[in-house]
């Protein structure tokens, strides 16, 4: 994901993100016109729709995130690979420990979010998903360390989420920090708002006391 924010490659994630919710089983692989994928996320004119779907498959392909080859009837064959960009097959994620993963609503499609959201908001959004709590911190000066994402683009994400009411800030946490004459800091607490809250976590309320009490600058733990 970091790559693709780096590459202004918001198609290319759009695709992706569509590939995977469609691509649920078998061999991972689907079979369609560039112009049914372009019409799917929003283009609607039919040669730069093959432009723009043909374009974004090639930067996936580079990633090591896909393979292509030639269907039917001028169809192409589009097969998921490891989402870590090895190369290797597709597996189904959480059937071992340390494979954890998070589920993207289809509301991210129906209610046109994905049009309607920019780059840094897709990967923000994404970030805060993967955390898979009700409630987490996004603290924009480790965005480059743990996940290659800037810190003002992390920010602008944060921002235009909370402008959608898809990300609320529901509390405060403070934390020990060097960085601070007092020694403590203080950052937002936030929770995503369904449809986006994570499934079997109940729903996100405001105002509740906070549980995190004063923590340390950890990375994400796996």
């Amino acid at each position: 994901m970091a790559d693709l924010v780096r590459r202004s490659a918001k198609r290319p994630l759009d695709l992706y993100l569509l590939l995977s919710a469609v691509t649920s089983a078998g061999d991972f692989s689907v079979t369609e016109w560039s112009t049914t994928w372009a019409r799917s996320v929003g283009i609607f004119d039919e040669t730069a729709g093959m432009t723009a779907v043909s374009r974004a498959w090639k930067v996936l392909k580079e990633l090591g995130l896909i393979t292509r080859a030639r269907g039917e009837g001028g169809k192409s064959v589009i097969t998921k690979l490891h989402e870590d960009g090895s190369g290797q097959a597709y597996t189904i994620p959480g059937e071992g420990l340390g494979d954890p993963y998070f589920q993207l609503p289809f509301e991210y499609w129906d209610k046109g979010w994905h049009n309607n959201l920019s780059l840094p908001g897709k990967a923000m959004l994404l970030i805060a998903s993967s955390q898979r709590k009700l409630k987490f911190t996004l603290p924009q000066e480790r965005m480059p360390e743990w996940y290659g994402i800037s810190a003002d683009s992390a920010g602008k994400g944060i921002r235009e989420l909370m402008k959608h009411g898809i990300l609320v800030q529901v509390d405060e946490e403070w934390f020990d920090t060097l960085k601070m004459r007092s020694g403590r800091g203080c950052r937002p607490v936030y929770s995503l708002w369904p449809p986006f809250t994570p499934r079997a976590l109940g729903e996100p309320t405001i105002g509740e006391e906070t549980t995190t009490g004063i923590s340390s600058d950890a990375a994400p733990k796996e």
